[in-house]
């Protein structure tokens, strides 16, 4: 009796993996799936990064192209709108989109879901009042976790510079946000904030100029990757020893590795970024099937590395193969 149950527990088992097979498929459906993926500045790490989670995932699911579209910056929304325009255009199956303007690109993320097209807004919120799916960071966890760091090693006292990115784009506001509410019950932390573009040559100008007006300065915070790079060359050219100014970053992308086992950077905010762009995928073709509706709102978990715990944090949510795009 029990070899008999156990056979019909094993047919059931094949069967019911045969119909996952076959309806999570799309080539097994028949039918191509094209998608377009839309970032707001593809040459920044974080996005190169997010592009292998965004194609290697289309190539596990099945989905036979992905377009990629890049803004090349978050000032170009005309752009970006004509981008999401000519996905519209070309029929496409779904659109995950990363808005270069919270919103400035309200009429065309309107337009994209008024038309019934499958869209994911991930990484950058935009204002629409439309039911819509959302995997998001979570930007004021993002600067607690960075104050926190900071605060615990100044020992509650010190000047500190926030570099918190593009002052319009909304991640930002909520990382800036989520460190100043957090320093705030911190009287000895004084916080100068600089908001700026996210390129080394920005970052690198930014703090030689805060250095000559705060010579005190005893930490730096930054938005990303490129923005983290620029203050380490400054603090090297003048002179400054590995950890002299604690330095704290996000990602570990741009050679933020060697930087942090050099001592230059103390510790970074882990965003899993790949991991995001992967589950991106996944709601979308979800979402093309019929098995996820809006409004849907998700956040990422992040968290906080330093020298002492890189060597033992998985970071294969974050980071990808060196060959890749060789």
């Amino acid at each position: 009796m029990r070899k008999r149950e156990l056979a019909i527990k094993c047919i059931l088992a094949a069967v019911i993996g045969i119909s996952f097979f076959f309806t999570s498929n799309p080539a097994v459906l028949g039918k191509k799936l094209e998608i377009a993926v839309m970032v707001p500045n593809g040459v920044d790490p974080y996005f190169t990064a997010k592009r292998y989670g965004y194609e290697t995932e289309c190539e596990k699911l099945g989905i036979d192209k992905m377009y990629f579209y890049d803004a090349g910056g978050f000032a170009n929304l005309g752009k970006q709108i004509k981008q999401v325009e000519d996905a519209m255009q070309k029929g496409l199956d779904g659109i995950i989109l990363g808005v270069v303007s919270k919103k400035g690109s309200v009429p065309v993320v309107n337009k994209v879901i008024d038309k019934g097209i499958p869209l994911i807004l991930d990484n950058l919120d935009c204002d629409t009042d439309r039911p819509v799916i959302r995997n998001m960071k979570n930007g004021e966890l993002v600067g607690m976790l960075r104050a926190t760091y900071i605060i615990r090693a100044l020992k509650g006292k010190g000047k500190v510079l926030l570099m918190a990115g593009p002052a319009k784009v909304e991640l930002c506001q909520q990382e800036h946000r989520g460190f100043v509410n957090y320093a705030k019950h911190f009287p000895g932390i004084k916080i100068i904030t600089e908001w700026t573009g996210s390129r080394p040559d920005v970052g690198m100008t930014t703090v030689e100029g805060a250095l000559q007006a705060n010579p005190d300065i005893k930490a730096i915070a930054t938005f990303s990757p490129p923005l983290t790079v620029g203050p380490i060359q400054a603090l090297r050219a003048a002179g400054y020893k590995p950890g002299e100014i604690i330095v704290v970053a996000q990602t570990l992308d741009a050679g933020l590795v060697d930087y942090m086992k050099k001592g230059w950077l103390q510790a970074t905010v882990m965003t899993d970024h790949i991991d995001m762009a992967r589950l991106s995928v996944r709601m979308l073709l979800k979402v093309i099937k019929g098995e996820l509706k809006p409004p849907l709102f998700h956040k990422m978990d992040h968290y906080l590395i330093t020298k002492g715990t890189i060597d033992k944090y998985d970071t294969s949510g974050s980071s990808y193969p060196e060959e890749w795009r060789k």
